[in-house]
């Protein structure tokens, strides 16, 4: 979300794309950690029926308190066992590749599932400042501007990616993609196996 001129937040998101991706690459065995469930829209549009397991995390509401848990994702990972589950929902409306990098530092090997909705663009073309994380992977001074740099986003991302690889062993199989009208939010659905 961002802040508009009128002090509301505003979701530049495309809900039917997210769940479209969702369950077209939902595993049959899924069992599914979703850390930003909020009031369950993509429970219902993607998981109910179809996974054999979910838990959803959010700091600021949750959608059913039998299948999801009030805290904070970051808590929540580090405290728990990732193996439990091997579907992935990062739908954070700023940049969760940090998030992604725990989880994959503690999940065992095996076959993985995860879906990223990811508001870095948006930052991107906001600021044309460089955050932290993409100026380590991407050797960048971290004080310089690049104007623009949203036009390299998926390169980026395919960085990050391989980043994740020399890390932490996890090789990228299958990676699929589609956006917003604005080109301000990517959608992602990774399969993933170490």
């Amino acid at each position: 979300m961002i802040q508009g001129l009128s002090g509301k937040k505003k979701d530049n998101s495309n809900t039917w794309l997210k769940a479209e991706m969702r369950r077209a690459f939902l595993p049959e065995d899924a069992r599914v950690l979703d850390l930003f469930c909020g009031t369950g829209e993509m429970y219902r549009r993607a998981y109910e029926g179809r996974a054999l397991q979910y838990r959803g995390i959010d700091k600021a509401q949750i959608h059913d308190v039998q299948k999801c848990t009030l805290i904070d994702n970051v808590t929540y990972v580090t405290r728990h066992d990732m193996d439990k589950y091997n579907v992935y929902d990062l739908d954070d409306y700023g940049c969760p590749w940090a998030l992604l990098y725990l989880i994959l530092r503690k999940r065992a090997p095996g076959e993985i599932t995860v879906f990223i909705t990811d508001g870095l663009p948006l930052r991107f073309k906001l600021s044309g400042r460089v955050i932290t994380l993409i100026s380590g992977i991407e050797q960048i001074p971290r004080d310089m501007e690049l104007p623009g740099q949203f036009r390299f986003y998926v390169d980026m991302f395919a960085t990050m990616l391989l980043d994740v690889e020399r890390r932490y062993g996890w090789k990228t199989e299958q990676a699929v993609y589609a956006r917003n009208d604005g080109a301000t939010v990517y959608y992602w659905a990774l399969k993933m196996r170490k």
